[in-house]
């Protein structure tokens, strides 16, 4: 019974939130805090659609000349990255070669 009470008291916090706790009489509204409007602010139109295009969609003949000219780009691209990636490669130095492992004998104790 002893830890009944904080324990019913931290529940109600942890249940209550943040949802108002400007409104909590102890606690308050900051003083710089804006004041709230009378009324609440309505639902956002969420099932209103947009509004029609203004501008013509693109030709077949405009459409396969930029797919043309992202393909170029992409290949250059590439290329220039193997480029510069076997650049890395030659002026890389080898890694140091590690002496072969000794092999042990199969009659020497582990």
């Amino acid at each position: 019974m002893r830890h009944a009470v904080p324990a019913v008291v931290i529940l109600g916090l942890v249940l209550g939130g943040c949802s108002s706790v400007a409104d909590v009489p102890l606690i308050g509204v900051p003083a710089n805090a804006p004041p709230r409007p009378a009324q609440p602010g309505s639902y956002l139109p969420v099932h209103d659609l947009p509004p029609a295009r203004q501008q013509e969609m693109l030709s077949l003949p405009d459409q396969t000349r930029i797919e043309k000219e992202l393909s170029e780009a992409r290949n250059r691209g590439k290329a220039t990255a193997a480029s510069d990636a076997a650049e890395i490669a030659a002026s890389a130095a080898p890694p140091p070669k590690k002496p072969p492992a000794k092999k042990k004998a199969a009659n020497e104790p582990r």
